[in-house]
């Protein structure tokens, strides 16, 4: 049993298929959901327009989210990005590029198959853009661990904040969907609920003495607690009791689909739970369907 110290969150983004932060919010309000294409067009006026020419989607995604969070913290001041670290989780990476890779090695060969593509489709390609594009200059880390991308990501900005190897650090979860991916691999598909895709982004610092801001940690290998609020989407729905959900929120059905990005929802949904003080503390569940391993985010307010 492993327990991180907690963290400060000092800024969230969001760019997801049912919206950005505003529909989370009427979410948590009893809303249903409405999924479309996630919405990047107003990243050009936030980064140059020739930075973008050669960004994929996921990549736009991210870098919204991350703009987002970082401007809701106050980090965008080039000597506060020189020193802040990037962990960077994904389950699926740039899945459009792997497939425009796949097709490309199909329609052409081996030999003039895309090598943009192949570039594309490599997991840590997202935190190298993001790194660059926005200027971190700090430890920069992707963890690609499927159900647990997210916690683990958590866990990894855990470590470099509580080692002091960072005082800042921007975590950004990204998941992209493609129907050529999903036809390839129709065992990621669960029932009737939407495979959703987009990016969140939290600043996080070590947790201040008498600080006014939401905390965040990570505990693995715990129960949640039975006597309060827990979410579990993803792969950690149906692995939590009924009795255990204290927001019985659409009659508990997963609010975002089955996708490993919605753990990285449910915390922001917790977020959003505790600053509107409706709950002090809510355990966020994230598990691997396969291994059984599970972790416990635990979201408490100010």
């Amino acid at each position: 049993m492993i327990s991180i110290p907690a963290l400060s969150v000092a800024g969230t983004g969001l760019v997801h298929s049912l919206g950005g932060k505003d529909a989370l919010a009427a979410v948590q309000l009893g809303q249903t959901p409405v999924f479309s294409t996630p919405d990047v067009s107003s990243l050009a006026a936030l980064l140059p327009g020739v930075s973008l020419r050669r960004i994929p989607r996921y990549a736009r995604m991210a870098l919204m989210a991350a703009v987002q969070a970082l401007d809701e913290a106050g980090w965008r001041q080039k000597e506060v990005l020189h020193d802040t670290a990037l962990v960077f989780g994904t389950a699926y990476s740039s899945s459009q590029m792997s497939m425009d890779f796949m097709d490309s090695i199909l329609d052409n060969g081996p030999h003039l198959s895309s090598p943009t593509a192949f570039s594309h489709a490599v997991n840590n390609m997202g935190a190298g853009l993001l790194s660059l594009l926005l200027g971190i200059e700090g430890a920069c880390f992707t963890i690609s661990q499927f159900e647990l991308s997210f916690a683990g990501a958590a866990s990894t900005a855990s470590a470099l904040l509580n080692s002091g190897r960072a005082e800042r650090v921007l975590l950004c979860a990204v998941d992209e969907s493609d129907s050529r991916f999903f036809h390839c691999c129709p065992q990621y598909l669960h029932g009737e609920h939407p495979q959703t895709e987009g990016a969140v982004a939290l600043c996080l610092t070590r947790q201040a003495a008498g600080g006014n801001v939401p905390l965040l940690q990570v505990r693995w290998g715990q129960q949640a607690e039975v006597d309060g609020p827990v979410f579990a989407s993803g792969a950690a729905y149906g692995a939590v009791s009924e009795a255990a959900f204290g927001l019985n929120w659409m009659n508990n059905e997963p609010l975002y689909g089955h996708g490993p990005l919605a753990q990285a929802l449910d915390v922001l949904l917790a977020l959003n739970t505790v600053q509107t003080a409706k709950v002090n503390v809510v355990n966020c569940v994230c598990a691997a369907a396969a291994s059984g391993r599970q972790a416990l985010i635990e979201v408490r307010g100010a």
